[in-house]
């Protein structure tokens, strides 16, 4: 959408909100040049997600994933983080609002707190803990949770002893730097900003509403919010699976799907998207933890509509044991004097089944919070029935009022990878409202000269993390910190709680100063998303950030060895060892940066490139978009109504008009790419017209296509079709003949070789049903499925098929439907489960709910890129959570089918977070080129082309004098040069031969007789 904007625009940007949404579209704005302000009603940054155990489908320790970007938030000096408060006023226009902020006292001055916790310690009041969701106490002086951000303590007012009573003040006695400040206030102030983010996340369900399934009455009965602080390394239980009434270790857990969630009566109508998936990790993470726990999931439809979700599922009960129930349970009771529980249900054919568990978990649902409505009067945006901010299907983060854009919960329930990705998106549109004035407000820092190392003898520092007890639980850190104090060059070597929170970041540069350190090692978890962070952490305290190193003893030892803490340690403590040894020979890395051309390469142009290529051009960037057929549109060319009934063809004709007439953009079509070389920032394609651009980032949105069906009797008969098909028929006029429809769900889809869900088809089948009930009410629609996924807010159009009358027929894959073809009658025969007994239909027409394939292209463009794809062929992106539209490789990125199947509105969301991606990115005028690449000795080179040959990027080239030179630009670090180099002209930075032999030496010095 075109927004009209005062001639003032300023560059800054209020986000209301700090979870994981908020956070990244903070850090996307914050990177491109604008000044952000965090508004956050609780005292630390991190929202639902901090509370969570491990995310699924890659088993990361959620807290170990988040920190790192909770702290990187926390002192980016472009973000500004106010807690405690809350928007109370917003007036203006889009460029220029003013925005009125209310700030509760906090009792603490967080200029002097250095984050001690003395005062937490002494503090003699215990409060129930919010975070724990009432599983353990908290003080009334106290942090959310250890990794708090910011971590300066705050005063519980309402707990507090003297604060009620006038007694007490142990905290200020104990505080050594003066920090407490009873006199503190609550205060109002002003902030001009020139666009507003909405992100303020959500309230959960309170199942006490649901009396009969016992929750507040039975102890053993939790949320499942609670069962993640319960899985917690850092919960109440340390991580160990225990019955909140005695404490004793549940051999049988029942997981209760749709609790506040598709119920009208007592709960909320729609469906809150992640709970079929966090029940089914819940169930795996807890069979890791216990092997004799035995999990079992009663739900109604199992919703795995998600990228791998299907698989995930699947590897759920085949490798771990999970069991699925398709019923609900009508009833909880407890057995007296076990606190046990007695769980009645009924079986698909009716019978009433009661079973005994130790513990049951109620999967609650989303919603938003109880101030919804009051929090949108104040932004003057508009609600929807369901009280989330009311948006479109084709302007899905855009609220009713311009310049205030939506992300996250509040725009609908979703989840992690949405959110992320909505983060982005709105980053994205704030760029192209403000573009004019990015970098006008923002602070440049200034990091401290760099150390000189190169002549002084290493000074090892080591760190060992205990992440809460998720190392602790098996390795013996203290023993670990110990046995480092004995190695050559080892300065210092101590434990820390969590190395990555903030406390635990100022303790290491604390400690680099008054030890004089030059080399740093963390012995923590992965350093796929924690090595930066401390790089960074060395850098502030002037050390070159390549003289660090991570060893991994979180995935290597400590869950890997769970059970087995002698072990543990020892290899815990080889490793570290090994990483001493090559730490004693890291060099200092100096590294390049290059020019960015500000241009883009966006390939597709359908929905997804079309939008794509529109936010960037109006971020300011020049665009292409290469599109192979002869027209703009893809595969909604074909699609004529959304769920919601809105205008698609509208649509697309007019997002073709919007890019034809754009001055920003450059259309290709009936082309394709021919090659395209350089490097992120700097890449230069060669089209096959032979038309040749330069361009900083390329956004790959190839799309998908439909799967043409080869089952029920497909082609046999006219009046059998797909359900675009069909839906072309009904924008033309149905025949008046037809009076009985009858549409199957699941073809092509979730089953070998396919094994995945589609997202769209019990989308189309609904939308198209609903059509045909109110353009004929007295038609027949019946629609055999397997698991009807209108998750979100999709679930009132479910409500509203049934309610106008359309029948819906569950099977399963071992009872498929039959379809025969007799001249023109066509016989349609499955299983019923309700009736136990199949049944036979003679329908007028049948509609096969026909699923999407990634596009023939993928592969070609996964080669011509260097790009790698999952196993039903759609593209990998770098991180499924933490980075769902990146690739691995700098300066490409993925929106639309290319990713994986999806609804209209969401690849709407994911384009304009590509491009937000790809904006971050074009907004530097120079970008730094990482340290880890081969450097290429050319007085040992032999020229022998083996390295020219294998190089998967092509960064070895014959130069004009006929030998081999290395263009480093290029160099992704990959080592495979050095590892083919029969002359060892090649070596990798940090990763050297003498490196690499003293880790294995440091391995082996004690097994070599």
């Amino acid at each position: 959408m075109s927004i009209k904007t005062n001639s003032i625009k300023r560059g800054s940007v209020v986000i209301t909100g700090g979870g994981i949404g908020g956070m990244q579209a903070a850090l996307d704005l914050a990177e491109s040049g604008f000044k952000v302000h965090m508004i956050q009603r609780e005292s630390s940054i991190g929202g639902t997600m901090a509370m969570l155990d491990k995310t699924f489908p890659t088993g990361d320790c959620s807290m170990c994933m988040i920190s790192p970007k909770m702290v990187e938030v926390g002192r980016h000096p472009n973000i500004k983080i106010h807690t405690l408060a809350e928007v109370i006023k917003v007036t203006g226009e889009p460029g220029d609002f003013t925005v009125t902020i209310h700030e509760k006292a906090r009792f603490v001055n967080p200029d002097l707190c250095t984050g001690c916790g003395a005062c937490e310690k002494k503090c003699p009041k215990l409060v129930t803990s919010e975070f724990e969701q009432g599983l353990a106490k908290r003080k009334a002086i106290f942090t959310i949770l250890p990794q708090a951000v910011p971590l300066t303590r705050v005063i519980d007012k309402d707990n507090c002893i003297y604060l009620t009573k006038g007694k007490c003040r142990a905290c200020e006695k104990f505080c050594e730097v003066n920090a407490i400040n009873f006199d503190d206030t609550d205060k109002e102030y002003n902030l001009q900003v020139g666009a507003i983010i909405l992100s303020p996340g959500l309230d959960r369900y309170n199942p006490q509403v649901r009396g009969e399934l016992g929750f507040g009455r039975w102890p053993n009965v939790v949320t499942s919010i609670q069962f993640e602080r319960i899985l917690s390394a850092s919960g109440p239980f340390m991580g160990e699976i225990k019955r909140p009434s005695d404490e004793r270790h549940p051999a049988k857990i029942a997981w209760i799907q749709c609790v506040g969630s598709r119920d009208k009566k007592n709960a909320n109508p729609w469906c809150s998207s992640v709970c079929c998936m966090y029940a089914t990790k819940q169930a795996v993470i807890a069979k890791e933890h216990d092997g004799s726990i035995n999990p079992t999931i009663f739900y109604m439809e199992m919703r795995a509509f998600g990228k791998d979700f299907d698989k995930y599922v699947d590897r759920a009960k085949n490798q771990y044991g999970v069991t699925y129930r398709r019923a609900m349970v009508s009833d909880i009771k407890e057995q007296a004097g076990t606190g046990n529980l007695i769980l009645r249900y009924s079986q698909a054919n009716g019978t009433l089944v009661e079973e005994i568990f130790d513990m049951a978990v109620l999967s609650i649902g989303f919603e938003p919070h109880k101030e919804a409505l009051e929090f949108a009067k104040t932004f003057g945006i508009e609600s929807n029935i369901h009280r989330f901010a009311k948006t479109t299907a084709f302007e899905p983060v855009q609220t009713t009022r311009p310049g205030i854009f939506v992300t996250g919960t509040y725009q609908g329930p979703k989840d992690i990878p949405e959110t992320v990705a909505q983060g982005s998106a709105v980053a994205g549109s704030s760029m192209a409202l403000l573009g004019e004035a990015r970098g006008t407000e923002i602070t440049i820092p200034e990091l401290p000269p760099e150390t000189d190392v190169t002549e002084t003898e290493p000074r090892i520092g080591v760190f060992v993390c205990h992440c809460g007890i998720n190392i602790a639980h098996t390795v013996d850190v203290k023993k670990v910190a110990d046995e480092m104090r004995t190695q050559p060059n080892v300065t210092y070597s101590d434990d820390l709680m969590y190395a990555c929170a903030p406390d635990g970041q100022e303790k290491i540069k604390d400690l680099i100063k008054e030890h004089n350190l030059n080399r740093v090692i963390v012995a923590s978890c992965t350093p796929r998303t924690h090595a930066p962070l401390f790089q960074d952490t060395i850098r502030d305290a002037g050390l070159n950030k390549y003289l660090f190193e991570l060893a991994d003893i979180r995935e290597q030892c400590s869950w890997c060895h769970m059970g087995q803490n002698e072990a543990a340690t020892k290899k815990a403590s080889e490793i570290v060892k090994m990483n001493v040894a090559k730490a004693r020979l890291l060099s200092p890395v100096q590294t390049d940066s290059v020019d960015v051309t500000p241009a883009a390469l966006v390939i597709g142009g359908g929905i997804a490139g079309m939008t794509s290529a529109l936010a960037l051009a109006d971020q300011g960037y020049q665009v292409h978009i290469v599109e192979k057929q002869e027209k703009l549109g893809g595969l909604a060319n074909n699609v004529y109504k959304t769920l919601d009934n809105s205008d698609v063809q509208a649509f697309v004709k007019q997002r073709i008009t919007d890019v034809q007439a754009h001055p920003r953009i450059t259309t290709h079509l009936n082309t394709e790419i021919d090659n395209t070389g350089g490097f992120v920032g700097n890449f230069k394609t060669v089209l096959t017209t032979g038309e040749t651009f330069l361009h900083g980032a390329i956004i790959i949105a190839s799309g998908g296509m439909e799967y043409e069906p080869s089952e029920y009797s497909y082609k046999e008969s006219q009046n059998i079709i797909t359900q675009r098909e069909l839906e072309k028929q009904i924008a033309q006029g149905l025949n008046p003949a037809q009076k009985h429809f009858l549409m199957i769900q699941c073809v092509g889809s979730r089953e070998e070789p396919d094994n995945y869900c589609s997202r769209i088809c019990c989308q189309d089948a609904i939308k198209n049903a609903i059509a045909i009930k109110e353009k004929s009410p007295e038609a027949q629609v019946t629609i055999l499925y397997r698991d009807i996924r209108t998750y979100g807010l999709r679930e009132d159009y479910y409500q509203k098929a049934r309610e106008l009358g359309v029948l819906f027929v569950r099977f399963e894959t071992n009872k498929k439907p039959e379809v025969k073809v007799n001249s023109s009658r066509i016989q349609v025969k499955v299983f019923d489960y309700v009736i136990n007994q199949e049944i036979t239909f003679t329908p007028d027409m049948v509609i096969l709910s026909t699923g999407l394939r990634p596009h023939p292209s993928t592969e070609k463009l996964g080669k011509q890129y260097k790009l790698t794809v999952n196993p039903d062929g759609y593209f990998l992106e770098a991180h499924v959570k933490l980075r769902p539209v990146d690739f691995p490789s700098e300066g490409l990125f993925v929106a639309g089918l290319a990713h994986a199947p999806k609804n209209i509105d969401e690849t709407i969301s994911q384009s304009l977070a590509a491009a937000g991606r790809a904006g971050v990115l074009l907004s530097h005028d120079k970008l730094g080129v990482s340290g880890i690449i081969s450097k290429h000795n050319r007085d040992l080179c032999m020229s022998c082309l083996a390295c020219f040959r294998v190089c998967p990027f092509g960064s070895p080239f014959i130069d004009e004098d006929g030998k081999i030179s290395h263009n480093e630009v290029i160099c992704t670090g990959c080592g495979i040069c050095a590892g083919i180099c029969p002359a060892k002209a090649f070596q990798v930075n940090s990763f050297r031969d003498d490196q690499i032999i003293a880790m294995i030496d440091a391995a082996t010095e004690n097994t070599i007789a």
